[in-house]
């Protein structure tokens, strides 16, 4: 019996909390958890599975596991460790020493990790885990210190602005785009035929057309499908009621100088200009290529 998606969810951060736990101030890069070993007799494998695909775990080898950076940090929010007094003065005792670094210089400093940890007197594994995962910016929303490039655990930048609120510079465009999104969903939840409902194409012409017993509403996608045309409707590309070319009724005219190409499909609306051409063959070639351009499918 397959488990609920809640239970899956519940039990895979359980498993995220206790890994957390027994981690405790040891890095994360090299302190690896053995899914066999017996303290996890009652974990479900898909657990294992389900915290390695949202980037929390990294599977080393069929049996052992480590936490990512993102992992790290989950847990210390899962289990409430942010809120602590102890959490509070290690980060802040942790940016107070690398903004000392820094203090009246024009330019990022680059520190070994290991003089990093002593001006900090913090746990080096703790440390590790805070660069890592960007604990500081994820945390307080300011700009973080980072390993400097190619040497992950060994060197550490600091940047000359650390410490200063990281500013986002896409806000607005952000805003607008949220915007658009509630207008598009508003339009959508109006007419529940915005789209069409088999290749999701947007609706590009909505009007009406008067005959003899009144008026009829006419709607176009741009996949090609119309509904309450005048001649019919034409349905999706991607419908299987969308005509094969060998549904096709083909007939072919000479006018004395040219070979003319008519296409009419039987079980439905579709508009196919004539094709014209030296020879009867060519002309019918002609049809075949202009049906399959109409023939194609709508892309996003």
């Amino acid at each position: 019996m397959s488990l609920s998606e809640e239970v899956r969810r519940s039990d895979a951060l359980a498993l995220l909390g206790q890994l957390f736990v027994t981690l405790g101030d040891g890095p994360i890069d090299c302190t690896f958890f053995d899914c066999s070993d017996a303290v996890y007799a009652e974990v479900k494998i898909t657990s294992w599975d389900e915290l390695c695909s949202e980037g929390l775990l990294i599977k080393k080898t069929d049996s052992f596991y480590a936490l990512t950076a993102n992992g790290w940090s989950e847990g210390l929010i899962r289990t409430d460790v942010v809120s602590t007094s102890a959490f509070s003065q290690r980060i802040g005792q942790l940016a107070k020493s690398l903004k000392d670094q820094i203090k009246g210089r024009q330019k990022s400093a680059i520190m070994p990790f290991d003089d990093v940890v002593r001006f900090a007197s913090l746990p080096a594994g703790w440390v590790f885990n805070a660069i890592d995962s960007h604990l500081i910016s994820r945390v307080h929303g300011k700009r973080d210190a980072s390993w400097f490039e190619g040497a992950r655990g060994r060197v550490v930048e600091i940047p000359r602005d650390f410490g200063l609120i990281e500013v986002d510079l896409f806000a607005d465009v952000r805003a607008e785009n949220l915007k658009l999104m509630e207008t598009v969903e508003r339009m959508e939840e109006l007419y529940t035929d915005y789209r069409c409902d088999i290749c999701s194409a947007p609706l590009t012409t909505r009007g009406s057309w008067e005959h003899e017993y009144g008026s009829e509403e006419i709607m176009e996608y741009a996949c090609g499908m119309t509904i309450g045309a005048p001649y019919g409707d034409t349905p999706c590309t991607q419908s299987p009621n969308f005509p094969k070319f060998e549904d096709l009724v083909l007939t072919t005219k000479y006018d004395g100088n040219m070979w003319w190409c008519f296409a009419h499909a039987k079980s439905c609306s579709i508009y196919l200009s004539n094709t014209s051409a030296k020879t009867e063959e060519e002309a019918k070639a002609e049809m075949h290529n202009r049906y399959l351009e109409r023939a194609k499918h709508w892309k996003r």
